[in-house]
């Protein structure tokens, strides 16, 4: 049997502090999201004995504040694909679990913006939330070091 020597390193950008003044005052509108840790690998895997891998648990920290009332999310982005040199695994293959539910909901990784948390008003103090990215394990996968990029956002829609 042929085991499939890979290794997925995703580097999470995270925004940190973001603040969004609304107004000249000291109550300006601020966002702060963090995804920690801010890089995983899958484990290598045989496909027959396990058909997906998973992600370590990833903790997602935000906090909003001065929002009166306005919606928030949380999107989560691909910058594209997972690649090893010319080889590479579409991201959709990739999906993700998260709690607690509401507010975070589970999807698939896209390069169109994804929800992975809304609500309405303010989060202070901050909370968390866990994220698992579970991906596909499949033997058309040529061995490399697959790497990817994804870009986590906490906004006024």
């Amino acid at each position: 049997m042929r085991a499939i020597d890979w290794k997925l390193v995703a580097v999470l950008l995270t925004a940190l502090g973001v603040t969004l003044a609304c107004s000249d005052d000291a109550s300006a509108q601020t966002f702060t999201l963090t995804v920690d840790p801010a890089s995983f690998s899958y484990p290598s895997a045989d496909p027959d004995i396990s058909p997906t891998v998973t992600s370590p648990v990833l903790t997602v920290n935000y906090r909003v504040r001065f929002n009166a009332g306005r919606p928030w999310v949380i999107t989560v982005r691909a910058t594209g694909d997972l690649v090893s040199g010319g080889e590479s695994i579409p991201c959709a293959n990739i999906t993700w679990t998260a709690a607690p539910a509401p507010p975070f909901v589970n999807g698939t990784l896209s390069t169109i913006a994804q929800t992975l948390a809304s609500g309405t008003g303010n989060i202070n103090p901050a909370r968390n939330g866990s994220l698992t990215f579970t991906l596909k394990n499949l033997w058309t996968y040529r061995v490399g070091i697959y790497t990817h990029t994804l870009v986590f956002t906490l906004a006024t829609p």
